[in-house]
């Protein structure tokens, strides 16, 4: 198979660079993931574990991962900070976004444990209709030239611990704290870009 070439990327915002092998260990350990959720074939899995490993540029990563992100449609509204039973141990999440955009919304299952890569992206955790895993979600953060925003329920309580330089890292609450409510903490680093983490209401549906 052939992967198609990005036409959003180049270097105007930087596909030209080197790839590190920090940035190739990142490429492979989705492509693990998609392989193990059965999201790729095999033959799909060999042939670009073999082009990530020959990739030279940002812009030979990017194909390989652009079709892997799923979005979560929205549904009917629950409790923001309901947990599902027996899933405060499960192992830690990994989101990926390269030169594009990945949104988590609707009821999904954010981990305790969060970590977000965004290199040259927009990432948005919408995590108000969320059911939350365990009480506290640490979201674990690596952002450089982007943006991740991550909204929250109203109650609930936000702590950032994240450190940025040339860019900026908030975490703005309007509300106290509810009995119950989850606690969501910011962390890692923020370099050329920004994390915004604020309250905001759901909009009424009809």
């Amino acid at each position: 198979m052939s992967f198609p070439e990005p036409s959003d990327v180049g270097p105007a915002v930087g596909g030209n660079l080197p790839v590190s092998e920090t940035d190739r260990g990142k490429v492979v350990t989705l492509l693990e993931s998609a392989y193990a959720e059965g999201r790729i074939t095999t033959a799909e899995h060999a042939e670009r574990m073999q082009a990530a490993a020959d990739a030279e540029t940002f812009d030979d990563l990017v194909p390989l991962t652009r079709d892997l992100v799923a979005l979560d449609a929205p549904s009917a509204p629950t409790p923001s900070w309901s947990q599902a039973p027996g899933q405060a141990g499960a192992e830690p999440e990994l989101i990926v976004t390269l030169f594009g955009s990945t949104e988590r919304r609707g009821r999904w299952q954010p981990r305790r444990n969060l970590s977000v890569l965004n290199l040259f992206g927009g990432t948005v955790l919408d995590l108000r209709e969320a059911i939350f895993t365990d009480n506290t979600c640490e979201i674990n953060v690596f952002c450089l030239f982007g943006g991740i925003e991550v909204l929250v329920p109203e109650g609930t309580e936000l702590e950032n611990r994240a450190l940025a330089v040339f860019g900026g890292a908030g975490a703005k609450v309007t509300t106290p704290p509810a009995p119950g409510a989850p606690k969501v903490v910011l962390r890692g680093f923020v370099g050329f870009g920004g994390v915004d983490a604020r309250v905001k209401r759901l909009k009424k549906k009809d």
